[in-house]
């Protein structure tokens, strides 16, 4: 399908004061190979100068090869960034899906820096345009069996999401998921924010003690995927994207307990 990325204007609801739904839908399919995926029609916004259209590995059509250089942090290069057709305030709900194929010598770990590679990020800025910090889903360290973490930078507080067996599995392809709503309160506070964070279709986590804006007038512009390897990468490799969905339309796909959520691109993976 042609329709790569695409707004869909509706009424919004009563959660809040903005009127109008989009989704982004980037498929890497409509680029030719070996061009870069960057600023596209079907790719990213920005920021992913490394990334490369690709039909070694996909779902359907073509993927886009993510590379990394040894020792590189990859800002510009290593993943990239989504600009929203329009900015998330207070009330409003965002669902990030993203495929992945990591080959089998894949090192996905970060050795400095914290330890934790950046994986999955919806960042948040001040009414004044000032950076807020980023609602963050990471790769945990090699050093623990954990397997996940989140954090919103914005208030510094970790959680531990996933089990050991959540760990990425190499040379398949997975599906990683977060629904954000955004509020300076969180769920358990009488406030709106809450976070949960889906692994092939399975809930991992539901965060409702946790704010995802540091103020009220905060609002939500972009989304990141990688971008940034803290430390450095421990080697040079590359791994694969496909079928990557930002959307703050309510999903008609729901979960095994009932919950919204955006229907995975792979047939094996679809919970039914």
């Amino acid at each position: 399908m042609d329709i790569l990325r695409y707004l869909i204007i509706a009424a919004f609801g009563s959660c809040s004061l903005y009127a109008s739904a989009w989704t982004i839908h980037a498929d890497f399919d409509s680029g030719p190979i070996g061009a870069k995926v960057d600023k596209g029609s079907d790719g990213f916004s920005g920021a992913g100068g490394g990334g490369l259209y690709s039909d070694e590995k996909s779902i359907k059509g073509n993927s886009a090869k993510l590379h990394i250089k040894k020792g590189k942090t990859g800002y510009g290069m290593w993943g990239g960034e989504f600009m929203f057709p329009e900015k998330l305030y207070r009330g409003d709900t965002i669902w990030y899906q993203v495929h992945t194929y990591f080959p089998e010598d894949f090192d996905h770990y970060s050795y400095g820096e914290g330890n934790r590679l950046k994986f999955l990020r919806v960042c948040t800025r001040s009414a004044e345009d000032k950076n807020h910090g980023c609602v963050d889903f990471l790769l945990d360290k090699k050093s623990t069996d954990n397997a996940f973490k989140w954090i919103y930078e914005g208030e510094n507080v970790w959680r531990n999401v996933g089990k050991p067996e959540d760990m990425i599995v190499k040379e398949k392809w997975e599906s990683y998921q977060l629904q954000i709503t955004f509020d300076s309160k969180p769920l358990d506070l009488g406030g709106q924010a809450e976070v949960r964070v889906w692994k092939n279709g399975e809930l991992l986590g539901h965060i409702t003690d946790r704010p995802t804006f540091k103020e009220d007038s905060d609002f939500s512009h972009r989304a990141l995927l990688f971008t940034y390897w803290n430390g450095g990468a421990p080697k040079t490799q590359s791994m694969y994207v496909d079928e990557i969905t930002i959307t703050n339309e309510r999903p008609d796909w729901t979960d095994a307990q009932g919950n919204p959520m955006i229907k995975s691109a792979v047939p094996q993976l679809h919970q039914d």
